[in-house]
C-alpha cells in the first residue's frame, strides 16, 4: 500500500496533535494535583487557573483533530 503525499502528511499531523493532547492532559492532571495539595489559596488559584488554560489548548488540538479527519 502506497500513501502520496498528502495522506502522509495528514497522518503526521494527526499522531503530533494526538501526542499534544496526550502531553497537555498530563500536564493539566498535574496542576490539578498541585491545587488540591497546596494549602496557600494564590498557590492554589494559580494551578487552577493553569489548568483551566490548558483545557482550553486541549480543546483546540481536538479541533485541529477534527479538522484533519
Amino acid at each position: 500500500m502506497q500513501l502520496n503525499e498528502m495522506e502522509m502528511k495528514k497522518l503526521l499531523d494527526q499522531g503530533m496533535l494526538t501526542r499534544s493532547i496526550i502531553e497537555t492532559e498530563t500536564a493539566m492532571k498535574k496542576c490539578l494535583m498541585y491545587h488540591e495539595m497546596a494549602k496557600d489559596p494564590a498557590v492554589k488559584g494559580f494551578f487552577k487557573e493553569q489548568a483551566k488554560g490548558l483545557e482550553d489548548v486541549i480543546g483546540y488540538f481536538k479541533k485541529g483533530v477534527n479538522e484533519i479527519q
